[in-house]
């Protein structure tokens, strides 16, 4: 999928979703919680860096059509530098892995507006879910299952 048809759904999904007309079904994997000592860690630029990765999985079903997205955020920290990498997918409905190298053939090219995109339809889905009215199923997997 094109990265404007894509920001012009997820606007779309955006409004549907403020107006209570979708159910989402929300899963995680992140490894923010982790203590540091278990994370994943690289060297760059002469520095070792300390691995956060998050996957979330964003499905619902909109104008009688199955939609799944996954998102995939790699933060890299060392002191106080950060360093994010952003990636989104548009897999089938038989491919719900967290694994870049699985999830690859079905890149969308992101940019600025489909990450801007991505993150409001979060912080609506959080909120919904966290007011409870039934509009959110949420589901967090631990990363080293």
């Amino acid at each position: 999928m094109k990265p404007a048809i894509l920001a012009s759904t997820l606007e779309e999904l955006i409004q549907e979703t403020k107006k209570g007309r979708i159910n989402w079904q929300i899963e995680l994997q992140s490894t923010d919680g982790l203590s540091d000592e278990v994370k994943h860690r690289l060297t760059e630029d002469e520095k070792e860096w300390i691995v956060d990765e998050c996957f979330i999985s964003f499905y619902c079903k909109f104008r009688g059509k199955d939609h799944l997205m996954i998102t995939y955020e790699h933060i890299k920290r060392c002191g106080g530098q950060v360093r994010s990498d952003n990636l989104i997918f548009m897999p089938p409905l038989n491919v719900r892995y967290f694994d870049v190298g699985i999830l690859s053939p079905y890149i969308v090219d992101a940019n600025a507006v489909l990450l801007d995109k991505f993150h409001q339809l979060w912080m609506l889905v959080m909120d919904s879910y966290k007011k409870k009215d039934g509009r959110v199923s949420f589901k967090v997997f631990d990363p080293y299952e």
